[in-house]
């Protein structure tokens, strides 16, 4: 056991995504014990945001997925657990952490019912707008995943009355008790790198956004916003990305002639330069429709810029109302204007208090509490079901 891991991570967007590499770096450092599971869709992901030099991780990335498994789910989970257990010794694991509810809760319950093993899940955007709301064949084991879960983990609190409705009434006491919410972190970088002061800039608003063009992230809405406002008083938007199914959309729009405010500068992956491009504006407005948590909201607050975000959505939870943050309708333009004016008329207040908040969302405190966790879990192993 000494060389063994003892967290079994089951991460299907662990190729796709890096927050999850930074979160099993420092648990690593925390001297955690770990396994990472990652199944992909094609050759190209085999390995992609795997770690070097990580001394107590190993990491098994798993080809195997295929497109049917989209729709023949519990075919999907059933190929994943066969793989594992050839590749990862359950006797080795202490607990698993799915980092989906659906995509790798279901493995996770089948290993506990096989292996004893206890499981924390955590709850992100595609369960609660995709699994909970197009496969409702699914709800059942949905409910089961997050009955025997022994935590439950949510990435933003705007999630806890969604995931207490999935479960009958009488259930929801015992499910309230075991749930955590624990954010997202923020890379160093941006912690290393404090603002520089400045006044608001002389004579015009400045607004950003910073994401893909995607139609989630409802760019035209955010658009037309700034358009009312471009009536009463000068605002330019800066719209800081490129790619996703609203591109074209959006180009449409830029090109129409009805929106000389706004400027698209295209893809930006130097944090450096975005850096720049954060403290050379006002205020951070992304209104998504949906969004599991945004880091680009932190990156914002981490250069002194109040955000404007969705209700119920991303980080909604995480601030007081009426400090560094405005939640607001995404249908509704002036809603998102409003939004804007109220974080303008209090901008040179909030800057400071946006740092200090970020601060707030260090992966060093993310991983802490995990590991607190996973201690509660290691001491309450239940015995494996006959089967």
């Amino acid at each position: 056991m000494a060389s063994a891991p003892g967290v079994l991570h089951l991460c299907s967007d662990y190729a796709k995504q890096a927050i999850y590499s930074e979160l099993v770096s420092r648990l690593d450092g925390l001297g955690v014990r770990q396994c990472v599971y990652v199944p992909v869709r094609s050759r190209s992901e085999l390995d992609r945001n795997r770690k070097d030099g990580l001394s107590l991780t190993t990491f098994h990335y798993s080809h195997i997925l295929r497109p049917i498994h989209r729709v023949l789910f519990r075919r999907k989970i059933k190929t994943v657990i066969e793989d594992i257990v050839v590749k990862v010794d359950p006797a080795s694991l202490t607990l698993v952490h799915a980092h989906f509810m659906y995509s790798d809760g279901a493995a996770a319950l089948a290993l506990h019912k096989c292996f004893g093993l206890p499981y924390l899940v955590t709850v992100r955007n595609t369960d609660v707008n995709a699994f909970m709301r197009f496969r409702p064949d699914l709800d059942g084991l949905g409910r089961e995943v997050l009955s025997r879960a022994q935590c439950v983990v949510l990435i933003t609190p705007a999630y806890r009355e969604i995931v207490l409705g999935r479960v009958p009434r009488h259930s929801r006491a015992s499910l309230a008790a075991k749930i955590h919410t624990i954010p997202n972190g923020l890379a160093q970088f941006w912690f290393d790198h404090p603002p520089i002061h400045r006044p608001r800039s002389p004579g015009e608003l400045k607004l950003i956004y910073v994401g893909d063009f995607s139609r989630n992230k409802n760019i035209p809405t955010t658009m037309r916003a700034v358009a009312l406002l471009n009536a009463r008083q000068k605002v330019s938007l800066t719209l800081v990305g490129s790619g996703g199914d609203g591109e074209k959309e959006i180009d449409a729009l830029l090109a129409s002639g009805r929106y000389p405010f706004v400027r698209r500068v295209g893809r930006v992956d130097s944090a450096s330069d975005l850096l720049s491009l954060y403290r050379a504006h006002d205020i951070f407005v992304m209104p998504s429709f949906r969004e599991t948590f945004g880091v680009a909201y932190l990156e914002a607050l981490s250069q002194g810029l109040p955000v404007v975000f969705t209700r119920g959505q991303g980080v909604d939870g995480y601030f007081e109302p009426g400090t560094v943050g405005e939640a607001v309708d995404p249908r509704s333009d002036s809603g998102v204007a409003e939004a804007i004016l109220a974080l303008a008329s209090r901008l040179d207040q909030v800057r400071y208090q946006c740092v200090l908040r970020a601060r707030a969302f260090t992966w060093d405190d993310v991983a802490r509490s995990y590991l607190t966790i996973y201690g509660e879990l290691a001491d309450r192993r239940p015995q494996a079901e006959v089967r």
